[in-house]
């Protein structure tokens, strides 16, 4: 699924990594803290480094956090977890959903395409 929306949105593989961390809502608090300065856990952490870097970027997810969301949306586990990777991914790709609505619009748009072809769909 992360080597398919990156081709999609790159038109190729890049010659790079990208690190993704499952971890609890502990951990994510702390690194939530740390970088972000906001309280408590969130679902996701991306860090992006740039395209042309060895390790393009770092995502990090709460295993803890995803349980209670796919519970609340009614999402299976894995359907949450799919999501958010894609959400993450786009994240790394320079997408960014909290500077304007149409920015958000258009990353909302792609994160629910590649939801629905590569989750979803398998």
């Amino acid at each position: 699924m992360v080597k398919n929306v990156i081709v999609e949105e790159l038109g190729s593989e890049p010659e790079s990594e990208l690190d993704i961390l499952l971890t609890n809502d502990a951990e994510i608090a702390e690194l939530n803290e740390k970088y972000r300065k906001k309280e408590g856990p969130t679902d996701i952490l991306s860090f992006e480094y740039g395209l042309n870097e060895a390790v393009i970027g770092d995502i990090m997810i709460s295993l803890e956090t995803i349980a209670r969301q796919a519970e609340e949306y009614g999402n299976a586990f894995e359907e949450e977890l799919g999501l958010m990777i894609v959400h993450g991914v786009l994240h790394i790709l320079g997408y960014n959903h909290e500077l304007n609505d149409e920015e958000a619009s258009e990353m909302f748009e792609r994160q629910q395409k590649y939801f629905d072809r590569f989750v979803k769909e398998g």
